[in-house]
């Protein structure tokens, strides 16, 4: 009775360390991060969110959007790349890098930023495409912002049609899950073609 009564001792005093929650990723910024402006709606190891969740918008390499700008002009896309810099002050814009493409992203009526520090990391933004014209002024201010010599912003002269992308959303680290395509195709006839009665016959 005795070693039956040590034995439910021992499993009580067990039970509220089984029952602990697992550890959790961290849910604030480190004191190390330059985070200026910025404030994320999720900041875990391998994701932070700034703006809004992503929705799962349709997702287009940039190379595509450039060969087709007006195509594209005002159409809700997902873009992926690499941050290849960022608004050093503010956090406002950063450049995204997709293969030998390069876009400026910024953020729907200024109402977000992104750190400071975030450049080089994976990227995935959704928001609005356009084909803008970036005048002499903007593009110097841009330089300056970026920390170009004074030579290199005298440089600049002239306004410059550029694609740019607005971002209402955007998800820093790890990338999301592609979607699996949908089923739902026509029944693949004799040698494989497609047909109406899944025959092969159209």
């Amino acid at each position: 009775m005795r070693y039956l009564t040590s034995v439910v001792l021992v499993a009580a005093f067990a039970l509220p360390v089984l029952a602990q929650d697992p550890p959790r990723p961290p849910t604030k910024p480190s004191a190390d991060r330059k985070m200026g402006l910025a404030k994320p709606l999720v900041f875990e190891k391998d994701k932070e969110v700034y703006g809004a969740p992503l929705k799962g918008l349709k997702h287009l390499r940039l190379k595509r959007i450039s060969k087709r700008q007006k195509k594209w002009s005002g159409k809700k896309l997902q873009i992926r790349g690499e941050i290849a810099s960022v608004c050093p002050k503010k956090g406002c814009w950063m450049m995204v890098k997709d293969g030998p493409q390069t876009v400026r992203v910024r953020f729907t009526d200024y109402s977000f930023f992104v750190p400071l520090d975030c450049a080089n990391q994976k990227v995935t933004a959704e928001g609005t495409v356009t084909v803008k014209v970036e005048t002499e002024a903007e593009r110097r201010h841009y330089a300056e912002d970026a920390g170009k010599s004074k030579e290199e912003i005298e440089k600049i002269t002239g306004d410059k049609v550029l694609l740019s992308f607005t971002a209402d959303a955007v998800q820093i680290g790890t990338p999301p899950a592609k979607k699996k395509a949908q089923g739902g195709g026509r029944a693949k006839g004799k040698n494989g073609a497609k047909g109406k009665n899944g025959s092969g016959q159209g």
